[in-house]
């Protein structure tokens, strides 16, 4: 992607997410915020043990990265990692068609007159697998720093809670590996907040049909749920997600089709971290979803979170142009089955095809009377 060209797309572009996205983690006692996920944009805005939400909200680190958005800079954003910018769907300013998203376009000083819409809890890092890509081996936080945990959640959950529309379980870990979210998950009356959306991130090998009916209380709340599995076929996952086990991920994916198909939820998808050890079965990857039923599979780019040296990161990243592979990978972005409508490109837009159907939007897009139309209509709806 041209230098020149993602800049006047970044400048004629808006994205929503810092005006509305927080997520929350635990690093050295700290309870990091960023408006974004923090490997798309890096930087921490506030810690929710020293400061109130509204002073991490709309703190002045905050305000900024909302301005760079404003301006079409994105100054704090990492744009090769960003899957929104990778794949050009971020929203044109010419005809933003969501009314709050043309609302944000008049905060130019970066306050938001609301609190966080979309909130990710990832305070708490316990997996039950020690998967090569994420860290360096098992890791379950001691019961001191989880109860701190808590009754830090217990003094900023109702702030919080006030304005958000949807609640993310968890990008750091696995939550049913984690007590702090087991016990939410389990114990949280979602008729409460009729309107929340949840949305669950986890390895999949826990959620047994017996552990799915412990959220009944959650059920009519559940949104999306998506099973991080990185591999097409077992000996494959065995290496990239340590600790897990195959045939019964695969029992525990069919009885969620089974319930995504009752409506109980929303959304399944599968995904799918691209490196050296497992970039050849990214079709097959495919085909597994498309034979289990779920609703997409999503591929992305294997980052650095410290787990790897220099070097050790090199040999895995395969999207590196200098990567000896990494000409057979952009071949094997080519397979046919990589342009099926159940995939999602993520990251990996500059070397997965579009879709039929994407092309044919991309195509609308750019059609300018179908623009002049959008600008009417708002013109009309103001």
């Amino acid at each position: 992607m041209a230098t020149n060209n993602l800049s006047q797309y970044l400048k004629e572009s808006f994205c929503p997410k810092p005006f509305e996205y927080l997520d929350i983690h635990y690093v050295n006692d700290e309870f990091r915020c960023y408006l974004c996920c923090p490997t798309w944009l890096p930087v921490p805005i506030g810690d929710l043990e020293k400061k109130s939400l509204q002073e991490v909200w709309n703190g002045n680190l905050a305000k900024e990265i909302r301005k760079s958005i404003l301006n079409g800079s994105y100054l704090y954003c990492v744009p090769d990692l960003c899957p929104d910018i990778q794949s050009r769907t971020l929203q044109p300013k010419e005809y933003i068609y969501k009314e709050e998203y043309r609302e944000y376009l008049n905060h130019k000083e970066g306050q938001v007159p609301h609190g966080p819409r979309i909130v990710y809890f990832s305070e708490d890092r316990t997996c039950n697998l020690a998967c090569p890509s994420c860290r360096k081996d098992y890791i379950s936080l001691e019961s001191d720093t989880l109860k701190k945990i808590s009754e830090a959640r217990e003094r900023f959950l109702p702030d919080l809670m006030k304005d958000v529309e949807s609640l993310n379980i968890c990008s750091s870990g696995d939550p049913f590996s984690s007590k702090i979210y087991k016990d939410f998950l389990f114990e949280f009356n979602g008729t409460d907040y009729p309107k929340l959306k949840i949305n669950l991130n986890t390895n999949g090998v826990l959620l047994t049909q017996s552990v799915f009916s412990k959220m009944k209380k959650i059920h009519s709340n559940l949104s999306n749920i998506i099973i991080s599995i990185d591999a097409a076929r077992e000996a494959t996952y065995n290496i990239v997600r340590k600790g897990g086990h195959w045939n019964p991920l695969l029992e525990n994916i069919r009885h969620l089709v089974k319930m995504r198909r009752e409506n109980t939820f929303d959304h399944l998808q599968l995904d799918f971290v691209v490196q050296d050890h497992n970039y050849r079965e990214m079709p097959l990857f495919v085909e597994l979803g498309k034979e289990l039923g779920v609703d997409k599979v999503y591929f992305q780019r294997v980052s650095n979170w410290g787990t790897f040296s220099e070097s050790e990161f090199k040999e895995r990243d395969i999207l590196n142009p200098s990567h000896p592979l990494h000409q057979h990978f952009k071949e094997v972005c080519r397979h046919p089955l990589m342009r099926d409508e159940i995939v999602k490109r993520g990251n990996l837009s500059s070397f997965i095809p579009l879709s039929q159907k994407e092309e044919f939007i991309v195509t609308l897009r750019q059609f300018k009377p179908l623009r002049k139309l959008v600008q009417l209509w708002r013109q009309f709806t103001r």
